[in-house]
């Protein structure tokens, strides 16, 4: 979060991405007037966590945001729930795909730090749409982000816990203990109703 630049690009469609509702948005020119929630919450009720590897049961990345929301203490719900909205227009990039795909570049460090990058800069975009703030030279504003951050692992290890087969590779997972809430997956449609819940709660009405 060094790098305080703005994605308006000089040329147009760089990065271009057509969303439920019909509408194309360029990621590399996106501003919070392009965010239209109803399709960032169309594509998260959809998207699966862990690439679809839950056996038997299928847990969405929207379930994922609103847990988050709810693990969170009350000045920290509204960053935590919109953390990973992110997810909307690049999907669930699994670590194994980075890292394969920073194996292959002359760059590795530098390709991570860009895709790093490229989310940093699409969530301030939606949390600017939200009325929040994420870039900012700020000490608590960074403390409450990096608490987010241990939150979103300590809520992927939870869901690893109930809802992923045993791994039979020791530390493949690499995270702290987990959340001592249970993980019951809700599916597509409870996820729709319970993400437009809470995204009301932080002052943002989808009409049905």
């Amino acid at each position: 979060m060094t790098r305080q630049t703005n994605l308006a690009a000089e040329t147009a469609s760089i990065a271009p991405i057509q969303m439920a509702s019909g509408q194309v948005v360029d990621l590399a020119a996106l501003s919070a007037a392009d965010i239209h929630w109803p399709d960032l919450v169309e594509n998260l009720v959809k998207l699966p966590r862990f690439n679809g590897a839950t056996p038997h049961v299928t847990y969405t990345t929207a379930q994922h945001c609103c847990l988050m929301y709810d693990r969170a203490p009350a000045p920290l719900k509204p960053h935590a729930l919109l953390a990973d909205f992110h997810t909307a227009f690049f999907g669930e990039l699994t670590r194994s795909f980075l890292h394969l795909a920073a194996h292959f570049s002359t760059d590795p460090d530098t390709f991570l730090d860009n895709i790093h990058f490229a989310r940093d800069q699409v969530t301030a975009v939606i949390y600017e749409a939200a009325g929040l703030k994420f870039h900012e030279a700020d000490e608590a504003l960074d403390d409450r982000l990096n608490t987010i951050a241990l939150m979103d692992k300590m809520q992927t290890a939870a869901e690893v816990r109930d809802l992923m087969a045993p791994c039979r590779v020791s530390g493949h997972w690499r995270l702290p203990a987990p959340f001592p809430y249970p993980v019951k997956p809700w599916g597509e449609d409870k996820a729709r109703t319970e993400l437009t819940l809470r995204l009301a709660m932080i002052g943002i009405h989808i009409r049905a």
